[in-house]
């Protein structure tokens, strides 16, 4: 399986927290073009999360959206990945890549106070002192840092070894990156210390197929679906790979399910 765009629609709203409705908003209103499939790439993840992030700090979703839009058409081909936004004020924020800072649902240009942290990347934040300061540390550097954000993120896991957010986001980066033997070993790691989540073993699959380790990858795909019966995307490429390996009624039986619980 490719992975330019890993995370189908249901992961992706897991993994960010939205809402489908307003997912399928940002689609509609172009912020997002997902590819086939309703497959969304890493880039479109980390813009979930901004968006979510201005959503829990009050913002509506017609300001975010108004915003994302505007952001999108006025640094193209700077992707929305690489700017950081943040809600201020009653406005939208936005700091670019160049270190300006505009309103970005207006453009205009904004005035750094000598209060205010400096426009240009993302700042430093105080020391963590637990797992979920070093996670949204980790979090914040995703858009434009990928080796600070790892750092944070096997900080977090260092704080705590059962942190499954942690080891979801760190194991998309490194897969991304294509590590995927690091991210097989990561989400062992998981394993070995925690009950995982149906989501960890999904990912730990993906990331075995790439590594040419077929009967792992079923084995990991069976038991995300013991945890979470109603993971159609562990049906559809199951049956993918089942079908690979010459299990045609395994591969039958799985896709069918998939089938049932719709796209």
């Amino acid at each position: 399986m490719g992975m330019d765009a890993p995370y189908p629609l249901r992961q992706a709203l897991r993994l960010t927290g939205l809402t489908k409705r307003f997912l399928d908003a940002l689609v509609e209103q172009g912020v997002l073009t997902p590819r086939e499939g309703q497959r969304f790439t890493h880039q479109d993840v980390v813009v979930l999360r901004t968006a979510k992030a201005l959503r829990d700090a009050g913002m509506p979703p017609r300001k975010v959206i108004q915003a994302l839009r505007r952001l999108q058409t006025a640094l193209a081909p700077q992707p929305l990945s690489g700017v950081r936004l943040r809600a201020h004020a009653g406005a939208i924020e936005a700091h670019t890549e160049d270190r300006q800072r505009i309103d970005a649902r207006t453009g205009q240009a904004l005035l750094a106070f000598d209060d205010e942290p400096e426009a240009g990347g993302v700042q430093p934040l105080a020391p963590a002192a637990d797992a979920g300061e070093w996670l949204q540390r980790a979090l914040l550097l995703e858009a434009s840092d990928s080796a600070a954000a790892e750092a944070a993120y096997r900080q977090a896991l260092a704080q705590d070894a059962c942190c499954a957010v942690a080891y979801v986001n760190l194991g998309a980066l490194l897969s991304e990156s294509r590590r995927f033997a690091e991210a097989v070993a990561l989400y062992d790691q998981a394993l070995e210390f925690c009950d995982a989540t149906a989501l960890v073993h999904f990912n730990r699959a993906t990331a075995l197929e790439e590594v040419n380790r077929p009967w792992q990858a079923v084995f990991a795909y069976k038991r995300a679906l013991e945890l979470e019966p109603a993971l159609a995307d562990a049906h559809y490429n199951l049956g993918v790979l089942l079908e690979r390996l010459g299990d045609r009624q395994g591969s039958l039986r799985h896709l069918s399910a998939y089938r049932r619980q719709g796209p």
